[in-house]
């Protein structure tokens, strides 16, 4: 590949983040939520309060991998003496989940949902960011207060489980 070839990819690839940055902005301005902008790393934040706890919310633009990833931490720290028990609650929730995943860290207990998609070789619609949007509210409000019951030992898996049938 040539070098102007090159430069060319990478001129079209910041152009097309910064248009499904734009996109990602126009939705939340639509929708009337209040969010902070970092432009330059094509990072925005905000949060959403569900049911139970407040969600925050990071949503980012990746132009290298052409990906709209959504993140939204939980919450809540788990004890290290919890940590495989909430593994497994994680790993039974995701598998119960159509879109997104929990994330575990077992070295610090931080649990996160995370949401991507694609827009290589495609427009991204304010209608797919209302969706990453809403799914991702929808998921964590769901499923935040399971996952903290599960490391408080105040839900068992086996709870959890049954709640998911």
């Amino acid at each position: 590949m040539s070098l102007s070839k090159s430069i060319v990819e990478e001129d079209k690839k910041t152009a097309d983040a910064k248009a499904a940055y734009a996109t990602l902005c126009a939705m939340l301005d639509e929708k009337k939520w209040r969010y902070k902008k970092d432009e330059e790393k094509l990072n925005i934040s905000c949060s959403y309060v569900g049911d139970d706890l407040t969600e925050d919310i990071r949503m980012h633009i990746n132009a290298e991998m052409q990906i709209v990833t959504l993140y939204s931490e939980l919450p809540f720290t788990v004890l290290e003496e919890d940590r495989v028990a909430v593994a497994m609650a994680v790993s039974v929730v995701n598998y119960a989940l159509v879109d997104g995943s929990f994330d575990f860290s077992l070295a610090t207990g931080r649990i996160v949902f995370r949401l991507t998609s694609s827009y290589r070789e495609s427009l991204i619609s304010k209608e797919m960011c209302k969706y990453m949007l809403e799914v991702s509210c929808t998921t964590v409000d769901e499923y935040n207060d399971k996952l903290f019951m599960v490391s408080k030992k105040a839900m068992s898996l086996q709870d959890l489980l049954k709640s998911l049938e």
